[in-house]
């Protein structure tokens, strides 16, 4: 039967492939790729980022593709041989496995909520980077309230908490993501959010495309019937019924890295890579307090209105 992700990819591909393939071709333009590179695409899914890697590059680069799901990467091979691209390879692999390295760009569309240990991963693909490569991300976020996806989730939060556990959450806000990729040695260079239309028939076809298509798959499978039925009713009061139909614009977070102190190309501009901050310099561990500093540390708290100031201390030895 395969992984929920393996079930849900042929609805995926017809479904969402479409809808998010504006917000893959931004990441695509702002990483300013060019004809000969090399380029890692991670959690690729069916491809859809994948072929706007290959376009960019052209006949001259190399594109892998890589996936945990053994259903996704078929559909991605049935795409290259389709768009008959040669210098275009995919394989089933971890998003850590960088295989040869030397890569211009390491990208990954909203896949990294997957992994709890990102400064790894993080690590793992600066390690495999050439010196101006640079690592692209798309996340979801920030979350827009009452739009349908947030309507859902309150649902579900109402009448299965339980389903919300152990979902890794990223926090797409500039600090958040610059610390993140910090921890992995690596320089944010450019962070913005960016909206596109989605449209849906109906609130029916809409749950029907997430339930059965994306992240839900799995979800709707361990709920059971009954459960999903009761979280889609809420939903459908929420929105104002079944066939009502849905146009909403979901944000997400393109945020691009690169080496510290390294020149780079982002969105056609050129510019230098910062150094990563000073948080990030590792500070020697504080030396253990005698008994006299002890004191010192603890009158040196004391404020006007205090009632009772410590006593005389220690005297330094």
């Amino acid at each position: 039967m395969g992984t929920p992700w393996d079930r849900a990819a042929a609805r995926y591909l017809e479904e969402w492939v479409p809808r998010f393939m504006p917000y893959h071709l931004d990441l695509v333009r702002d990483l300013s790729l060019s004809q000969g590179q090399r380029v890692l695409v991670t959690m690729a899914g069916p491809g859809a980022e994948m072929l706007a890697v290959a376009r960019a590059v052209g006949d001259k680069g190399k594109v892998l593709a890589t996936d945990t799901s053994v259903e996704m990467i078929r559909i991605c091979q049935e795409q290259i041989e389709k768009a008959r691209f040669d210098r275009v390879m995919c394989m089933q692999a971890d998003a850590s496995d960088t295989g040869n390295g030397d890569w211009n760009a390491i990208v990954c569309a909203f896949g990294l909520r997957h992994f709890e240990d990102r400064e790894l991963l993080f690590k793992s693909w600066r390690s495999a980077l050439v010196g101006s490569g640079k690592v692209g991300v798309l996340v979801w976020g920030p979350s827009g309230r009452g739009d349908p996806f947030d309507l859902l989730t309150s649902a579900l939060a109402e009448f299965a908490p339980n389903a919300l556990e152990g979902r890794a959450r990223i926090d797409p806000a500039r600090d958040s993501m610059r610390r993140m990729f910090e921890q992995g040695g690596l320089s944010l260079v450019r962070h913005t959010v960016i909206r596109h239309t989605v449209n849906f028939t109906s609130a029916e076809s809409f749950l029907s495309a997430l339930s059965e298509g994306c992240t839900w798959r799995k979800i709707s499978e361990e709920l059971g019937a009954q459960r999903m039925a009761r979280i889609a009713a809420r939903f459908f009061d929420q929105v104002g019924g079944l066939t009502v139909p849905l146009t909403f614009q979901p944000a997400a977070t393109l945020a691009i890295a690169a080496i510290p102190g390294a020149s780079v190309t982002i969105g056609g501009r050129g510019m230098t890579a910062p150094q990563l901050s000073q948080a990030q310099v590792a500070e020697p561990a504080p030396r253990e307090l005698n008994e006299h500093d002890q004191w010192v540390q603890k009158i040196s708290r004391v404020e006007p209105w205090d009632d009772n100031p410590p006593d005389d201390g220690p005297k330094k030895s």
